[in-house]
């Protein structure tokens, strides 16, 4: 650290004390506290029975060319969404919820005892959360934010969906053509990529373009619509991945189709297919990000704890080139670990490495793997291999 950076502090400590200058002044906030092991800002709000937090990382990278002024201007407008204004009744929020989907880790890396904002599962390693739409900001709806309006958990969600329909059938007045790709950027009002949520959406962009649709979701700003061909998805998926890789906000690098009762799933083409090896490496980078997410979050928490044990890494391979993409997860006899879950469990020793591997399915059959409770994406825990008998049977179903 230079000098100046001694006197005047880094560029992220000037801008957290800035951010907490910011919401020490809002209405509605009685104390704001820096977490800076966290870079965030614990928000004590009026009536409210925990903190929110407002995490810096993400404004603090995508304001680094802005001037002082717009920097505070855009706190301010973060801030006075997260602080309870006397007209948010429910009567008054409602029509204001909007569904948006999100990374399975987002808001879940965040202190001990936090309460992440309300959200469920949507699709694999992506959740939906429900966010209070304003005309130059939005702000996730917590847990004692539905107990303050005297609603359940299960209308929060409803009335946003019911809003996002609305979006959804004013998005057909666009034109869409045969053979035409369409790319929707969102300008922070359109909620492009929640349409993916919106049950049935998919199908009828489908029946629009005159056959099967794919959508890809690289940021949560950007939205990709294009007819499903037989074959050349290569490139697009290349492209989507690299977009994905540059977001500040990232979202999936998976294609997403219509599939049962109009819901948008991941698209998954059988082995042969010319799209199976583009879908599956799609599936294995966001399975990678989000447990390698999860993985420094868990560690961090459990090494202030002064819990021992091993955060397993998810490891992906392609095993020779045109091959599809495969994860991995490890077994060290001996060594008590949370695994993530993978295609396969490769099983090792600490001083001899890898001796077999299997497919998890075979695995979880005859090791009897329970699910770590609360963790997201799911982790199972391991402590010694399992006993001669069972080896023995797991090493018959060995891959190479």
């Amino acid at each position: 650290m230079g000098l100046l950076d001694r006197f005047a502090g880094s560029p992220r400590r000037r801008f957290a004390q800035l951010a907490l200058r910011v919401a020490r002044r809002t209405p509605g906030v009685e104390r704001a506290v820096y977490e800076p092991d966290e870079f965030a800002i614990a928000i004590h709000r009026t009536g409210a029975d925990g903190p929110a937090h407002l995490y810096l990382a993400n404004v603090f990278r995508e304001t680094a060319d802005a001037t002082p002024a717009e920097r505070r201007e855009r706190l301010e407008k973060l801030l006075r969404l997260m602080a309870p204004m006397p007209e948010d009744d429910w009567e008054t929020v409602r029509p204001k919820l909007r569904p948006v989907v999100r990374p399975v880790t987002f808001g879940a890396a965040g202190p001990a005892g936090m309460r992440p904002p309300l959200s469920r599962p949507a699709m694999p390693f992506l959740r939906e959360l429900v966010v209070i739409d304003a005309p130059d900001a939005m702000a996730y709806v917590l847990p004692d934010r539905a107990d303050e309006w005297g609603v359940e958990v299960d209308e929060v969600f409803a009335v946003a969906r019911e809003n996002l329909a609305a979006i959804a059938r004013a998005s057909f007045d666009r034109e869409w053509r045969d053979g035409a790709a369409v790319s929707m950027f969102d300008d922070g009002d359109g909620y492009y990529t929640s349409l993916l949520l919106s049950p049935g959406w998919l199908a009828e962009v489908s029946e629009r373009m005159g056959g099967p649709a794919i959508a890809f979701a690289p940021d949560n700003n950007t939205l990709l619509v294009a007819p499903l061909p037989e074959g050349g998805l290569e490139q697009i998926y290349a492209i989507v991945e690299h977009s994905f890789g540059e977001a500040v906000r990232y979202l999936s690098p998976v294609g997403y189709v219509a599939g049962p009762q109009g819901r948008a799933v991941p698209y998954t083409p059988p082995s042969g297919h010319p799209h199976h090896v583009p879908a599956r490496r799609a599936a294995a980078v966001l399975a990678l990000t989000e447990y390698s997410n999860q993985t420094e979050w868990l560690s961090a928490q459990y090494a202030k704890a002064g819990v021992e044990v091993h955060i397993g890494n998810l490891i992906a391979v392609e095993p020779v080139e045109g091959a599809p993409a495969e994860t991995i997860a490890t077994w060290t006899d001996g060594i008590e670990s949370l695994l993530p879950r993978a295609d396969s469990i490769a099983f090792a020793r600490a001083d001899s490495g890898v001796e077999f591997r299997v497919p998890w399915q075979i695995a979880e059959e005859h090791t009897g793997l329970v699910a770590e409770p609360l963790l997201v994406p799911v982790r199972y825990r391991v402590v010694g291999w399992p006993g001669p008998e069972v080896l023995a049977l797991l090493r018959e179903h060995h891959v190479d």
